[in-house]
């Protein structure tokens, strides 16, 4: 039984690394990805192994050039989303009254604002770009990291190890630094890789409604080829699963990093 769990987690965490492996390198290894290959939606050859996509393209190429934009871009904003909720969190928490009533009604408007909609407004109003996923990506989990870190500071306050720093003589910065921030990190950067796996899902989201550029992407290529699916389904099921193994090993992976490292 102990061999099948070791065997079964072996398997998981090397399909895991397998995915990660392919957004951020897959790119070294493609082809040139708009290449007309063939007739669109042709079946697997030696020279297209999954075959084409709607417009002939090499759907093997475009999947190992499709990734790292599902990447690169969530993991800055998931950074960006958790230390601005930290830092409110912290603040809303540790001061109480009026700072916490504003920080909290803060959140909940943000919380009460669909994570769809905050994208669509936005990529209709500015457009698609870095930036702009960026921002969507901070409205929808800041508020979230922000509660998750008040709560923990709430707690934390009611410590008898922080009650001691303060009555010491500890500035508020201090106690806040030194003493609170090293007892709720934990749940804190637990809950980093939900907000990105969330972040993953947005950004691949906005180019399956066919937002930005033109260039491979797993999200449009779901989009893009499933109107040929019962022709050739690869174009379609590759990037699907390869993007929610990605999801997956996101928020998994990232929970059992911190529990291991901070246990």
């Amino acid at each position: 039984m102990r061999a099948a769990r070791w065997l079964l987690a072996g398997t998981a965490v090397a399909v895991v690394l397998l995915v990660l492996g392919v957004a951020l390198f897959g790119p070294l290894f493609a082809g040139e990805p708009e290449r007309i290959a063939g007739l669109p939606y042709s079946a697997p050859t030696a020279d297209s192994p999954l075959g084409t996509d709607s417009a002939g393209r090499d759907v093997l190429d475009r999947v190992l050039a499709g990734g790292r934009p599902l990447v690169a871009v969530p993991v800055v904003a998931t950074i960006l989303a958790t230390v601005l909720g930290l830092v409110l969190g912290l603040v809303g928490g540790y001061f109480a009254g009026i700072t916490d009533a504003v920080v909290s009604r803060l959140d909940y408007l943000l919380l009460g604002l669909p994570p769809v909609l905050i994208l669509l407004v936005l990529l209709h109003g500015w457009g698609y770009s870095a930036t702009t996923m960026i921002i969507v990506v901070v409205l929808t989990g800041t508020p979230f990291v922000s509660r998750v870190t008040r709560a923990e500071t709430l707690r934390a306050v009611e410590d008898g190890y922080v009650v001691a720093a303060y009555a010491g003589g500890d500035s508020h910065l201090s106690v806040i630094v030194r003493e609170i921030l090293p007892n709720i990190v934990r749940p804190v950067l637990a809950d980093f890789g939900t907000r990105l796996a969330i972040a993953v899902t947005l950004t691949a989201a906005a180019a399956f409604l066919g937002f930005g550029s033109s260039g491979p992407n797993w999200g449009a290529m779901i989009s893009q080829n499933v109107e040929g699916i019962q022709l050739t389904p690869w174009g379609v099921a590759v990037p699907a699963i390869l993007l929610g193994v990605l999801t997956v090993a996101a928020n998994l992976g990232i929970d059992r990093i911190v529990g291991r490292v901070l246990r």
